[in-house]
């Protein structure tokens, strides 16, 4: 069976589309996943500012001023 040139044209377009499409959805579950964990970074940098700030706050804040020289000096 002989194609027109037209008709190859619309199969090479849906081919193009259905590339397109599977080329989108992988697209699209990269950034979800990145999202989730940039999401899950978020978390844990909160987590361990309240925990420095914990500890901080048992060391008596820092306030102290900056930390003597070694008894060498």
């Amino acid at each position: 069976m002989s194609t027109t040139p037209m008709n190859d044209r619309v199969i090479d377009l849906e081919i193009r589309l259905a590339h397109q499409d599977a080329q989108l959805q992988d697209l699209n579950e990269v950034v979800t996943r990145q999202q989730q964990e940039l999401f899950q970074m978020q978390r844990q940098m909160e987590d361990l500012r309240l925990r420095l700030a914990e500890v901080l706050a048992t060391q008596g804040g820092g306030q102290e001023g900056p930390e003597p020289p070694p008894p060498h000096y």
